[in-house]
This record gives C-alpha cells, structure tokens and sequence, in this order.
C-alpha cells in the first residue's frame, strides 16, 4: 500500500455558511494527520499542518515525504495521503443533480474521445467522471481549473488518474499521482480496507 484515504461526514452541518467551513475544514485536518500516522506507522503527535493553500503535513516540524489531497462534499470530507507525490483528489456527491452540460467542461477532441469509450470504462455517470477528473486533475497542477483550456485533455494523461465509486454513500472520488496507487480505504473510523480504483481510460501509462 502507498496510498491511505480516509472518509468520513460531519453528523450534521451548522446552519451558518463560515461555520459550516470551519467545521469541514477541521474535520479534513483531523483525517490528513490520522491518514499520515498511519501510513507511515508514526504516533499522531509527530505530525502537524501548515497553514498554507494548499495544507502541508509536517513530520518533526519539516515537511512530510509525502503527498496530500482533501476534499469535501456536502458533509463528507476525504483525506488522501500518499507516499507518491504531488497528489489531488476530487469527492463528490453523486446523488445531486448535474449543475451544468458536460460539454461546458470538454474542448472538442475531449468531448469526441469522450463519446467513443464504452459506458464500462468509466465510472457511472458521464458528467460526475469528468467533473472529479478536471478537479483531481487541477489539485495535482496545484491550482484551480475553470475552463476547458486550461487543464490537461482527458486523453492524453501521462500521469495517472483514477477512479473510486461508493454507491452505498452515493459518492464519487477521483485521484490523480504521478504514477499507479495501491490503495485502501478507511470509512467512519472502520479497519482500512484495500480497494480497486478504476482506471481512467485517458491514462497513457501503465497500471
């Protein structure tokens, strides 16, 4: 294993906007440092947070060897943590209605690979696919994207990019590493168990 995310949801939101972001804020926190202790088998306290944008874990108050991603949806929140670096993970609540057309999100050759994939190369729902890709996929770049020029073309990865579907929870994870993750999952404080990611099809490398 190289990769450890952990989910979990607040039990409910606060009613008031800022309060709502501090309390997912905090509660990704407490995921990231509980994801790093783990992974490298170090107690808790060795391990803290800058306060940069993007957050950096520190180990003994230098930075960690490792990469980290965090995410929220509704009051779910998920930590990625991995000895692979840099790392961006996207999460998302699949259960909402899609906020806008897919092709506001592909430029065209995008959209024409996009259309001859058969439906069982990509994980449920066309639009939640792209939507978490193009975020992990700006996370990794370390910044934002917002419109189809200016990130990387979904087809032409080289650096690779997956998938994690929990339809129990109706929820949607993307992720994105320099190279193939061997991961596991831990939910709500449950044992961490290995998963199967599924591959995004754009990835020009190897699994």
């Amino acid at each position: 294993m190289n990769t450890l995310i952990l989910l979990d949801r607040l039990p409910a939101l606060p009613d008031d906007t800022q309060a709502q972001r501090e309390a997912l804020k905090s509660l990704g926190r407490q995921l990231a440092l509980q994801a790093a202790s783990q992974l490298m088998s170090l107690p808790l306290r060795h391990f803290a947070m800058d306060s940069d944008k993007p957050p950096c874990l520190l180990l003994e108050g230098a930075p960690a060897p490792l990469g980290l991603s965090i995410s929220h949806s509704g009051p779910w929140v998920a930590a990625a943590v991995s000895v692979c670096r840099p790392l961006g993970l996207d999460l998302e609540q699949t259960t909402a209605p899609a906020p806008a057309a897919l092709g506001e999100l592909l430029a065209a050759d995008e959209s024409a690979w996009l259309a001859a994939q058969p439906v069982i190369t990509l994980p449920g729902e066309p639009f939640w696919a792209v939507w978490t890709l193009k975020e992990a996929l700006g996370k990794y770049h370390g910044r934002r994207w917002e419109t189809p020029a200016e990130t990387r073309h979904i087809h032409q990865l080289d650096h690779y990019a997956a998938h994690l579907a929990l339809p129990e929870q109706g929820l949607l994870l993307a992720i994105s590493a320099p190279t193939p993750l061997d991961c596991k999952l831990q939910y709500a404080g449950q044992p961490a168990q290995r998963v199967s990611l599924q591959r995004w099809p754009g990835y020009q490398g190897q699994s």
